[in-house]
Order: structure tokens, then sequence, then C-alpha cells
């Protein structure tokens, strides 16, 4: 039996009974006797049990059941594999079913709130308040009586210089001429920085533009050393001086 080619075989066991012989071995592959018919070799079962001891098979196999033809397991066993297949199919038809449906499936977007909404009330605006004008400067008072007495006490000073003047003429002295004629331009500023009162606001600046006016002839005349033209620019101070002293005695 060893040189037998693989095929269905009448059974050494059973007659009634054809078993595969694989070739080297018998294998546990049974099935009903049936008209003689080459059988197509089955998948090999692996690790079957030893074959049982029994005389050699004739050399012409039997043929399996037309009904067990071509599939080399028996009756049992092949709805066993069948329904195991049909299982595994639903399973993997299942399994791709739900893959693609929960590809396809969206969440469902979130419910708009419905709550009702409290509007929060604004406050109104205040009223802008209308700009207040810009409060009138304070002119503080000036105080009459001691602007005379400080007006009148310069005043008295140039005159006194215009005297010192006419007397370093007399004397033919022209150097003393120059520090005169320096305390005059002392004595015209200390008045320029007086406070005025508000009545002669306006008459006192004339006055000392004119006072000025006349020290400057003054000054000319002296830097020509001529004697009758200084003192003729003398009594035009004095006269000046005089005319100042009247606005100052009208302050009140």
């Amino acid at each position: 039996m060893s040189n037998a080619p693989a095929g269905w075989y009448p059974s050494p066991e059973d007659p009634n009974q054809v078993r595969y012989w694989d070739g080297a071995q018998w294998t546990q592959n049974t099935a009903p006797a049936a008209a003689p018919e080459v059988m197509t070799a089955p998948a090999p079962v692996l690790s079957p049990p030893p074959a049982p001891a029994a005389p050699f098979p004739p050399s012409a196999p039997a043929a399996a059941p037309a009904s067990t033809a071509g599939t080399g397991v028996s009756g049992a066993k092949k709805k066993w594999i069948i329904g195991g297949a049909i299982a595994a199919g639903v399973i993997v038809v299942g399994s791709v079913g739900a893959a693609i449906g929960a590809g396809g499936r969206s969440e469902p977007a979130a419910e708009a709130s419905v709550a009702p909404v409290t509007a929060t009330p604004t406050a109104a605006p205040e009223p802008a308040s209308s700009p207040t004008p810009p409060a009138a400067p304070v002119v503080e008072a000036v105080d009459a009586v001691a602007f005379r007495a400080q007006a009148g006490s310069h005043l008295d000073d140039m005159l006194k210089d215009l005297d010192d003047i006419v007397t370093t003429v007399n004397e033919d002295g022209f150097w003393r001429l120059l520090s005169n004629s320096g305390e005059l331009a002392f004595n015209q500023g200390q008045l320029e920085a007086l406070d005025v009162p508000e009545n002669v606001s306006t008459t006192w600046p004339a006055s000392l533009v004119a006072l000025d006016g006349a020290q400057d002839v003054l000054v000319e005349a002296i830097s020509t050393q001529d004697g009758p033209s200084i003192l003729a620019a003398v009594e035009t101070v004095r006269a000046q001086v005089e005319a100042t002293r009247a606005v100052v005695n009208t302050a009140q």
C-alpha cells in the first residue's frame, strides 16, 4: 500500500465505508462506499492520529460518494466548516457595515440655547456739563498812597541828580557828568518797576516814555561836552520830571 497513490479506498475497518489514503498513511476522512470514482485530494489534516493496523487496501482506489466528492471531508465536519465560514462572513460584513456607518454618521449639532436672554439695561449717559467759563483774573487794587510816595521819592532823586549836573558844568567837571547820567537811568528803571493804580494805567506809561526820551537828549549833550547844550538838556529833563509828578498826584 505504500506505493498506492492518494485517494479513497475501502476502509480496512469497515467494508461499507471508504477511507482516504494520502499517499503515505490513512487519514481520518471516511465516507459511505459508493461507485468507484477517483476523489480529489482534500486539504491535509494537521496532526492526525496514528493509522490503525490493517491490511493493505486493494490496488484500485474506491470511488467516494457523490455527495462528498471533491471535498475530502465528512458530512458532519463539512457542516461545521461551512457554518464557521458563514459566521465569519457575517462578522466581517457586520464589522465593515458598522465602520461605514460610523464613518458616514456625524455627531448631532448642538442645539441652540433657547433660554431667554435678559438684556442688562445700560445706564443713560450723564448729560455733558457745559464748560465753565474761565474765571476773570482777580486784579488786586494797588495802594495809591504807596504808589505816590514811592514815585515821588524817585522823582526827587532825579531832581537832585539834575542839580549835580548843573554844578559840575559850572565847575568844568566832565567825569562827574557821566556818573550823574547813570543815576538818572537807575531812577528811571525804579519808576518803571512800580505797580500802577488803575486810574493812571494809561497816562503813567506815556509819561515815562517822555521822561526817558528827555534823558537821551541829555546824554547826547554830555557826550559833546558843550556846557550850554548840557544845561539846556537838564532843564528839559527837569520839566518832564515835574510832568510825571503831576500824573503821580492823580493816582487814586
